[in-house]
């Protein structure tokens, strides 16, 4: 039965909820997260008045969200709080699933799990997504425990922490009603609370005997050599005046540092080519000095080639590619507009010495309302009134993009016959896309992840000091499932950081730094990357593990919701 008030309830609730948030980067309390939904479920289930605990269910929910993605308040304070009060919904969910299975008396050993992990994937789905927070995360550093991701995905990984949980809220409610004076536990029922601990213990065995089975595999090569450039470049810097020549000059400063290091590829991070159709097919066109008797515009030109003839130096110097993020521009079948895009691409030397563009891919999972605003020209529902206003909450500093056409495989040969795909910065939060980027056609189409990103979003300016947020930090931890997932390293360049080297079991090699700082610094990194000979089975069945999570979920919430409903009618 359901024996507690409402203050205890409520305070059970917001102490879970910090809990969890500690357990994640860059605090780190990964030990946090194996009793943080323990403690909060317990407020849900000791609360005798239904309605008391789902709207503290809610509110913790929504307090968890507001706290842990704060950062957002700097980009856009209406969609920050739209978000947390939409997120809020799966805790309150999670609540009520819990409290109609423990009045039947269903083990929450493994109710909690797939309640929890069937709302992490549906958040990470539904309204484009946001698969932030999930329990796996909180587990980056434990690398035995998180092998199972290149099987199950992350969503393994948050399977058995929930499952954690829901055994520690299991014994806590039947110590809870021992002391409240209820009647004891059935003999059957003490049966069945010692059968969560058999099922843990079982899971945890066989999570470490295959964490170590897979960490003693010696299945990796020398792969490329590539060098990594980080700058430090809030993101309001980019609307002050001259401040592209100032970005684009230290990037070329910053990435001579690693000339005469025999490297396979330098990386620069998003958006870092400032400059618009940074194409020299486009700027050596002899069409330009025609225009001579138009002294902007060919002084512009002029500009463009003094700043391609520097690159296409640098690339000489380097004796590698450079990839690099910047716009390119798209002519969509039917409009006439040309549409930008957030491209990566791929510059290198042509036969005769002169620089040329090798290859490009362009961003193709643009953020809602940061990078495009629904429901504008050419979307499948366009309703330009309800766009118009959508757009008015979002800083015109942040233009409406085209997504890319799809995946590419970028080739380093002749410099090295190693392949690489670029999923370009919040595309990497998405186990899914990613395996569409490193997996087609049921094989390997990369051998390595590059990611780049520029989190100069998240960086909080104040008069004399820049302070980074979280954001950075958690963002890097995703980026350890992605390379588990796929048995691919992973090299990140990121605009204020953090960029760093991830081998394919996800271990963190190496990180821009100076002294303990990791964001907020400028610097370079060379990475000798592992290439990795394992194909996972994660790139077979993908989601999978998930899907058996929702459809057993659907099942259980339907049986639940016809009970419930005929508890009610013969009452």
């Amino acid at each position: 039965g359901f024996v507690g008030g409402r203050v205890v309830s409520a305070a059970a609730m917001l102490g879970g909820a910090g809990l969890l948030l500690l357990s994640f980067a860059p605090l780190d309390q990964s030990y946090a997260a194996y009793f943080a939904l323990a403690v909060w479920g317990f407020g849900v289930l000791s609360c005798r008045r239904a309605r008391w605990a789902m709207l503290w269910a809610y509110l913790s929910g929504v307090a968890f969200w507001a706290v842990g993605a704060y950062w957002l308040t700097w980009i856009t304070l209406a969609g920050y709080l739209a978000l947390a009060f939409y997120l809020g919904v799966y805790f309150l969910a999670a609540g009520w699933l819990l409290r109609l299975a423990h009045r039947r008396a269903w083990p929450l050993w493994l109710v909690l799990p797939l309640a929890w992990v069937a709302l992490e994937y549906v958040r990470a789905v539904l309204i484009s997504g946001f698969p932030w927070f999930n329990l796996a995360h909180s587990q980056y550093r434990n690398l035995r425990i998180i092998q199972v991701a290149d099987a199950t995905g992350q969503y393994g990984v948050s399977f058995f922490v929930a499952m954690v949980n829901g055994l520690a809220l299991e014994w806590a409610m039947a110590l809870w009603r021992a002391r409240a004076g209820q009647p004891a536990e059935p003999r059957a029922n003490w049966k069945r609370l010692l059968a969560g601990p058999a099922a843990v213990a079982a899971c945890l065995a066989g999570l470490v005997g295959y964490g170590s089975y897979r960490l003693a595999q010696q299945t990796q090569s020398p792969g490329p050599v590539v060098g990594l450039v980080q700058e430090a470049f809030p993101n309001s810097i980019f609307y002050e005046n001259d401040s592209t020549q100032d970005v684009f000059a230290a990037y070329l400063a910053r990435a001579r540092e690693l000339v005469g290091q025999e490297l396979d590829l330098v990386v620069w991070p998003e958006s870092m080519l400032v400059y618009r159709d940074f194409d020299p097919s486009i700027w050596r066109r002899a069409q330009w000095d025609e225009l001579a008797e138009e002294p902007e515009v060919m002084d512009y030109v002029h500009d463009m080639r003094d700043r391609l003839d520097q690159f296409e130096g640098l690339v000489r110097d380097l004796g590698c590619p450079v990839l690099a993020g910047g716009s390119t521009q798209a002519s969509p079948a039917g409009q006439r507009q040309k549409l930008r895009r957030n491209s990566a691409i791929l510059y290198q030397l042509d036969g005769r010495g002169r620089l040329e563009i090798a290859q490009v891919y362009s961003k193709s999972l643009l953020v809602p309302f940061g990078e495009y605003v629904p429901f504008g020209p050419g979307d499948s529902f366009e309703i330009l009134w309800l766009h118009r206003w959508l757009r008015s909450f979002v800083p015109e500093s942040m233009p409406q993009l085209e997504p890319g056409s799809g995946p590419v495989s970028f080739s380093l040969a002749p410099k090295s016959q190693a392949r690489f795909a670029v999923p370009i910065c919040y595309e990497g939060v998405f186990d899914r896309y990613c395996r569409n980027l490193a997996y087609r056609g049921g094989r390997k189409q990369a051998d390595l992840l590059v990611n780049i990103s520029n989190d100069g979003w998240f960086i909080h300016v104040q008069p004399g000091r820049s302070s980074p947020s979280t954001e950075l930090d958690q963002h890097l931890a995703q980026y350890v499932f992605r390379a588990i997932e796929n048995r691919l390293p992973v090299v990140r360049a990121v605009n204020v950081g953090i960029s760093g080297q991830i081998d394919s079991n996800g271990r963190i090699i190496k990180v821009v730094r100076q002294d303990d700082r990791k964001a907020m610094v400028a610097g370079t990194l060379v990475a000798q990357t592992l290439v990795d000979s394992r194909r996972s089975p994660y790139s077979l069945v993908g989601d999978g593990f998930a899907y058996l999570v929702c459809l057993v979920a659907v099942v259980g919430a339907a049986l639940l919701v016809r009970a419930s409903f005929l508890d009610r009618k013969g009452g």
